[in-house]
């Protein structure tokens, strides 16, 4: 298929880029957005597989559409692209927009789909294409793939083997698309839910109420590339990048930070403690939480 216009952020939108150009497609035109970190480096990287890129701040601004409308777009592929396509933008390609959906829908639908599934201790992650409309990741379901999410994964796994996988949903879904031939299943509304965007406000730990396995997902679902989760000590920000459940029960008062026989530390949760495995004390990157510390509030003191 010729005249794909794609929509596009981070390391998914430039593996189904490739994927499409190693399957023969053209791709007229891709678009970034310009307040997005990293949009430079994106740009730099579709140029050197040949596409043309185009910056823009709103793609649903009169003059981008009419813009969009003289080029007669044949499909719009929409990748981590985070803006709402309105109407008169959905309306200018022949065969309408997909979404790249990082999420089993309807369950999923919504912001940070990936984090979500590791949070609520899903043991398998879905990714989803779906036909675009007017509502959020409401459209008739395309294509879909699922793999397991093992204890130990974290969200660049996750995002690894979706980043995988969506080239070859795609390359199956655009010809089917062309033909005709595409068979597309509505969503079961009855089972639907969204989920908000994640942002670094969400990571904050509560040692009190949170048990030691949904803070293990936590920090596994907002590690490294995102900030990480974080706590706080003596008005300071500790950011947490991995833990690991203890080989013994040690309880306590949620919080406290202890060493065993000199390993740690560990910090009790709401049943019992966490062995923090990656840890930074953000004002003092050096410094090592000392045993008897206590995390918490950000006006928390040692007590």
């Amino acid at each position: 298929m010729d005249k794909i216009h794609l929509f596009l952020n981070g390391e998914r939108g430039i593996a189904v880029a490739e994927g499409l150009l190693q399957a023969g497609h053209g791709i007229a035109m891709a678009y970034v957005l310009t307040q997005i970190t990293g949009s430079p480096e994106i740009v730099k990287r579709l140029a050197a597989i040949g596409l043309s890129t185009e910056e823009t701040n709103d793609v649903n601004e009169t003059g981008f559409v009419k813009r969009l409308t003289k080029s007669c777009p044949r499909l719009l592929i929409v990748s981590g692209f985070p803006q709402i396509f309105r109407k008169p933008l959905l309306s200018t390609a022949e065969l309408g927009a997909i979404n790249l959906h990082a999420g089993r829908l309807p369950m999923y639908r919504g912001g940070s789909p990936l984090n979500w599934q590791i949070i609520n201790g899903e043991t398998e992650a879905g990714i989803s294409i779906l036909k675009m409309g007017q509502n959020i990741d409401t459209g008739e379901i395309l294509a879909e793939a699922r793999f397991p999410i093992g204890s130990n994964d974290c969200i660049s796994d996750l995002q690894e083997r979706a980043n995988k996988a969506f080239p070859d949903l795609v390359n199956d879904v655009v010809p089917q698309l062309e033909n005709g031939t595409v068979k597309a299943r509505p969503q079961d509304d009855d089972q639907a839910m969204y989920w908000h965007q994640r942002n670094d406000e969400d990571g904050l730990i509560d040692w009190n109420r949170m048990s030691a396995g949904e803070i293990d997902r936590l920090v596994r679902a907002v590690t490294r590339p995102y900030p990480g989760a974080f706590t706080h000590w003596r008005k300071q920000t500790v950011r947490i990048y991995a833990v690991e459940p203890s080989g013994q029960i040690i309880r306590g008062v949620p919080g406290r930070v202890c060493y065993v026989q000199g390993e740690g530390p560990y910090v009790v949760c709401a049943d019992h403690a966490l062995l923090l495995r990656d840890y930074v004390i953000e004002s003092k990157p050096e410094e090592k939480l000392p045993s008897g510390a206590h995390l918490g509030t950000e006006s928390s003191q040692d007590g």
